[in-house]
Formats: structure tokens, C-alpha cells, sequence
């Protein structure tokens, strides 16, 4: 019988998921495992740290659907964590793969360098942040294995971890066969047509029903069967502050980003006066519901996720979500859209003021300008970031991410490493805080190393505006860095200061104009200048 070893066998269904690229840090006890990869069609993406290699593969799985990171043991592997952790919470499949001591030392408890002698306890660590973990100490079962939790992967959308010992890596094991790899939830056919019964009775029977969408449209690929919906029924819709852009916001029956006060007033209003929600696919996250501020009543509540609905005290379970909203296609009746204004209006005109200083409310009236379709806008969490986005009208096709549920400040610029990988077509556009980007300025680097064309405006506010919001103190203060001036350090790109309208203006005309290079735009607010949904909250 023919044999191949089990890293090759791994690294082979890494190619047949559609990957091309795999993102992580070597080190001894993954090698060997790193040398296969060089000679296979994966390209290795090494990063400068094991976070930054998460949070690379997280913005990869945003648009490929999957990603892979490898990295050694315990020092690489308990860095990569909480990266994991934070792709677990929003739902993306990433396959987590590290080196480890060889199998015959796990039951000596050896104190080997880079553990502290018990050699299962990474393994069970991953198991709190992943949908599985397994290590793979029998060469015979590790086929059987493997599969099962990359199918896993795929079905969950959620991250698994796979530990391969040093010894087993090379040893031999049966060729892979043949698979079809099913993505799909199981549907319980009773319980699906009994739910959309039931909610397509409560629709025709409501006055003022809305659509909630949902970031898990997204993730399981069904924006399309989504958009079906909204234009067959007619019903106004609003996005979550994790799903923005999940649908176009150009859409004439789009109301905005709803988060309680912390969204937009338009969707807000339609949200409050509905007497029903169709909430498709949205995650109840505290900054999804506006920190406390939202009328979530969940008497008016349809909520449907990707295996579950719940209707009122009724919860359908194995049903879905693509199949639910199919089904309510076929069950209600054509609509038609209510001649209402509309959030997706295209933005109002900008004319700028040349020697006066920007604010970060008027950045993002001019970022509404400078944004293409063939763009990926990626954002990090803090005042000058994520919600200060809240309010762009993004063009059609343009791609959004920001992690706006787990919320890890310094996500952006790494995950913009892996977003590019991604799609090398589109240009990403990132827009990152001073606090965060100090978390992970290495990651620009790596964007240097490979001669990306990102645009990065690093919002400088000197400090830690979101947190100087609720409670001020010293521990908000970082280091004051010429951020400007890192593009030469790294010997790419370019670099520019902007402190008033008309500089802002200068770096986005130069930007425009050399789309094969890296612009990097520091704008200097004011301390606190903070979007106006944060300073609503305060005032609860």
C-alpha cells in the first residue's frame, strides 16, 4: 500500500480546502513540519510574532472562508491564543496546527524546554477556545482524525487545533482518498417547517415589521438568499455594528447600523416603533445591543441563527439558516419596499477647509469620499476606529471588517496582512488607534517585507481615548512616537502627517496617485475627540 507521512497528508487537505497560504512563526518542534510546507503549493506567510500570525489568519478567514496558522509549542502556541479565542467568539473557522515534543516523551514528564513537564496541558488549554483539539499520537488513526476535525471546522465555522509531536510528523500513514467536504447544518425537516409556519404567521399578522441582519450571513456565505428576502418582502432592514456592510448600504430599504445609542438614530427610531424583528443571523453582543442602551424586548423578537430559532419561549433546534430563509421566501408574500428615506443615500458632499484642524467627525465625512468599491476596510477597536466608522455609507462591494464583538485592540494592521493575502485584487484601507497600533506595530513590517499597497491612517490621539472616556488616569498615557515616519524604517512606503483639512487632503491625492505603494497617514486629533455615540452613553 502506497504511504505518505502524516504531515504531508495534513498539508494535502490544507490544499484541497482552497488554502494558499498559511500563516505562523517556526520553531524547533514544528520544523519539520515547516520544511514540507516550503515544498508543497502553500506559501508560508511568516509574521514577527504568534498573535500577530492569529490575528493574520482571522482577517484571511474573513474572505477565504478558511485559514491556517502553525506555530511551535507552548511559547508559540499560548501566544497565538487569544487570537483564536477572538476568531472563536465571531465565528471563523481557522485551522490551528502546532509543533510539540516528540510522543515518546509525553509520559516521562520530562522537563523539556518550552513546557513545564505535563505535555497535554496545551491541548486542553485549546480545548476552552476551540470547537476540538486532538493530538496526534497514532500515525494509523491520524487520517481518520484529521478529517473529522476539519470537517468540524468547516460545519462550525469555528477554529480547531491540531498538535502533531515531533516523532509523529514524519511517520508514515495511508494516502489521502477522495472526500467531499460537507459544510452544511443538518435541518430537522418538522421542526424547520413548524418554525417557518409560526413566524411567517406572525409576519402577516405585524404592521411595522424590520429585518435584523447578521454577521452570521456572512460567515456561512448566504448574503445572497439574504438580499432575496429583503427585496421579497419589502421590510425596511438594519445591520448590526459586526455585520455592517453585510448587505449593501446603499440599498434603498437600508435604515442603518443598529446598536442602541451607540448607532445610528435612523435605525434606531424604525428598530423601537417595529412590532416585529426579524433578526437573521445577528449575534446579541453587549456592543451589538449599544452597551446597555438598546429596547431589546424579545417579546417583538424573531431571532435566527445559524442552527437555532427561537420564537418567543419556542426554540426549533437543528434548523437552518439558509434553509429558514429560503423557506420564508416560498411562505410570505411579495412586498414592496415602503417609499421611505433611506440610510444608503449616497454621502453628502465634502468640501474642505484648508487650515482648519481636522476632527475625527469630519475624517470620516472625507474617508466617505475616498473609498472604492475594489477596497477592504478594515478597522480596530477604540474611538477613532470602530466606532467612529459607525457612520460611513460604504460603497456597494466594498468588503468591512472590524472585530467588533471580542473587541482585541491591535487586530487591525495584522489581520490587514492577511485580508491582502486574501484578495490581492483589492486594496485594503486600515484605520487603527495610536494605542492599538503600538500592540502590534510589527506588523507593519511584514506588510513592508511583502510590498503591500495598504493604505493605513493611524488616528493619533495620544493615547487611550475609549478608555479616557469612561474613567480618565495616567494608565491611558503611552509613548508619543513620529508613527509618520515608520515607512522609512521599514524601508517601504511612504509616510505623512496631517493636522489639518489640507493636509488631509495632500495625503489622500498622493495616495490616489501611487496605488502600488504603502500609505501610511498619521492624523493628530485632539485628545478626546470621540465619536458622538460614545458620548450618548456617557450621558445614560
Amino acid at each position: 500500500m502506497e504511504k505518505t507521512t502524516v504531515s504531508e497528508y495534513l498539508i494535502r487537505r490544507l490544499e484541497e480546502l482552497g488554502l494558499e497560504h498559511i500563516f505562523g512563526v517556526p520553531g524547533d518542534y514544528v520544523l519539520h513540519f515547516f520544511d514540507l510546507l516550503e515544498e508543497s503549493k502553500l506559501k508560508v506567510i511568516g509574521m514577527c510574532n504568534e498573535l500577530e500570525a492569529g490575528y493574520a489568519a482571522d482577517g484571511y478567514a474573513r474572505i477565504k472562508g478558511i485559514s491556517a496558522v502553525a506555530v511551535t509549542y507552548a511559547v508559540g502556541g499560548l501566544s497565538l491564543i487569544n487570537a483564536v479565542e477572538g476568531s472563536n467568539a465571531e465565528r471563523l473557522p481557522m485551522i490551528v496546527i502546532s509543533g510539540a515534543p516528540k510522543s515518546t516523551e509525553r509520559r516521562l514528564h520530562h522537563l523539556l524546554h518550552h513546557t513545564v513537564g505535563d505535555m497535554d496541558r496545551q491541548r486542553r488549554t485549546y480545548q476552552t477556545v476551540t470547537e476540538n483539539s486532538i493530538v496526534l499520537l497514532n500515525p494509523s488513526n491520524a487520517p481518520q482524525q484529521i478529517d473529522e476535525i476539519l470537517a468540524t471546522c468547516l460545519r462550525t465555522r469555528r477554529p480547531v487545533y491540531i498538535e502533531i509531536p515531533a516523532d509523529v510528523a514524519g511517520m508514515p500513514c495511508s494516502l489521502p482518498v477522495p472526500i467531499e467536504w460537507d459544510r452544511t447544518i443538518k435541518n430537522d425537516t418538522a421542526a424547520m417547517d413548524e418554525a417557518v409556519e409560526e413566524t411567517a404567521r406572525i409576519l402577516g399578522e405585524a404592521k411595522n415589521p424590520i429585518i435584523l441582519a447578521g454577521i452570521e450571513a456572512k460567515r456561512f456565505g448566504i448574503e445572497k438568499e439574504l438580499q432575496q428576502l429583503v427585496e421579497h418582502t419589502g421590510y425596511p432592514f438594519a445591520t448590526t455594528l459586526l455585520a455592517k456592510a453585510v448587505l449593501s448600504e446603499r440599498h434603498p430599504q437600508f435604515i442603518g447600523v443598529y446598536a442602541g445609542l451607540v448607532g445610528q438614530d435612523c435605525a434606531r427610531k424604525r428598530f423601537e416603533e417595529a412590532d416585529v424583528v426579524l433578526s437573521l443571523g445577528a449575534l446579541m453582543t453587549d456592543v451589538d445591543l449599544g452597551h446597555g442602551t438598546s429596547h431589546f424586548e424579545p417579546a417583538r423578537m424573531i431571532n435566527a441563527n445559524s442552527d437555532k430559532v427561537r420564537i418567543h419561549h419556542h426554540v426549533y433546534d437543528q434548523i437552518s439558516l439558509k434553509d429558514f430563509i429560503e423557506g420564508l421566501i416560498r411562505k410570505l408574500p411579495k412586498g414592496t419596499a415602503a417609499a421611505e428615506a433611506s440610510a444608503g443615500k449616497a454621502p453628502e458632499k465634502f468640501d474642505a477647509v484648508p487650515e482648519k484642524g481636522i476632527t475625527l467627525e469630519r475624517f470620516y465625512k472625507r474617508l466617505n469620499h475616498f473609498l472604492d468599491a475594489d477596497n477592504t476596510l478594515i478597522v480596530d477597536t477604540g474611538s477613532a476606529s470602530n466606532f467612529g466608522a459607525i457612520n460611513l455609507i460604504l460603497p456597494e462591494n466594498l468588503m468591512y471588517i472590524a472585530q467588533s464583538f471580542y473587541m482585541s485592540i491591535g487586530f487591525s494592521v495584522p489581520a490587514s496582512v492577511g485580508v491582502k493575502f486574501a484578495d490581492m485584487s483589492r486594496r485594503t484601507v486600515t484605520v487603527v488607534g495610536d494605542g492599538a497600533f503600538q500592540m502590534t506595530a510589527q506588523a507593519l513590517s511584514t506588510m513592508c517585507r511583502h510590498r503591500m499597497n495598504s493604505v493605513i491612517f493611524l488616528m493619533n490621539n495620544d493615547g487611550y481615548t475609549v478608555e479616557r472616556v469612561f474613567k480618565d488616569g495616567a494608565y491611558n498615557d503611552i509613548n508619543m512616537w513620529k508613527y509618520h515616519m515608520l515607512p522609512e524604517v521599514f524601508q517601504f512606503g511612504w509616510g505623512m502627517e496631517v493636522k489639518t483639512e489640507g493636509d488631509l487632503e495632500a495625503a489622500l491625492k498622493r495616495a490616489k496617485e501611487n496605488p502600488n505603494e504603502l500609505a501610511f497617514i498619521e492624523v493628530r486629533l485632539e485628545k478626546m475627540d470621540c465619536p458622538s455615540s460614545l458620548q450618548k452613553v456617557l450621558k445614560i
